[in-house]
C-alpha cells in the first residue's frame, strides 16, 4: 500500500506540538516495518513545495491525516496546506454534481488526532452537545476527503485530554489501533 502521512504539529498555551509528531514517528516505522510504502507530508512549516505535494496526494492510495485539534477545526499550518495544494484540474474539477469531481487515487483515509477534550466531554454541555464523537468536531477534513472522492475512513483514533491529563497510554493504544487497521504488505 502506498501511504500518505500528512502531519501537522502546532504548539499553542501549554501544548508543545510533539505529540503529533511523534504520531507520525510512530506510523511511519509501524506501516514501513509492515512494509507499506510511506511518504510524509509536515504541515507544520510553510515551506513546502506545492508540486511536490501534490504528486505525493496523486501516488497515495491512502492518507493518514495526523492533527491536532484547534479551536474545532484543524491547525492554521493544515489548513493552509490544503488551500495550497487542493489544485483544480489537479486534485479535483467541478462537475454538474456538487463533490463528485475528484480525482485523487486514494480510496481510504484515517485521522488521528490529539486534543485536550475529554472522550466523557463529547455530547455534553452547549459547546459538544451535537458532538457525540470525535468524527463530528472532524467533518472539515471529512468533507473535503470525500470532495476529494476519498470516501473510505478508516476509524479515527484521538489521543484525548493530553494537556491535563496522562499521555503514557497514547503509544500503545495508537500502535494496537495502526495494527488493527493497517496488516502486512
Amino acid at each position: 500500500m502506498k501511504i500518505l502521512i500528512v502531519a501537522a504539529g502546532y504548539s499553542i498555551f501549554d501544548a508543545k506540538g510533539q505529540l503529533n509528531g511523534y504520531l507520525a514517528y510512530l506510523t511511519e516505522q509501524n506501516l514501513a516495518a509492515k512494509n507499506h510504502q510511506v511518504r510524509i507530508s509536515d504541515v507544520s512549516t510553510a515551506s513546502w513545495d506545492v508540486d511536490r505535494e501534490v504528486a505525493k496526494l496523486l501516488w497515495a492510495d491512502t492518507i493518514v491525516y495526523i492533527t491536532p485539534i484547534m479551536w474545532f477545526n484543524m491547525p492554521a499550518p493544515m489548513v493552509q496546506w490544503l488551500d495550497e495544494v487542493l489544485l483544480y484540474n489537479k486534485t479535483f474539477v467541478i462537475t454538474d454534481d456538487y463533490g463528485e469531481g475528484g480525482l485523487l487515487p486514494a480510496e481510504k483515509f484515517m485521522i488521528v488526532t490529539s486534543s485536550n477534550l475529554k472522550r466523557s466531554d463529547l455530547g455534553k454541555g452547549m459547546v459538544l452537545k451535537n458532538a457525540s464523537h470525535i468524527d463530528d468536531v472532524m467533518q472539515p477534513l471529512i468533507m473535503t476527503n470525500h470532495y476529494l472522492s476519498v470516501r473510505t475512513q478508516l476509524p479515527t483514533f484521538h489521543a484525548d485530554n493530553v494537556v491535563a491529563g496522562k499521555t503514557d497510554w497514547i503509544e500503545q493504544q495508537y500502535v494496537h489501533h495502526l495494527d488493527q487497521h493497517f496488516s502486512a504488505a
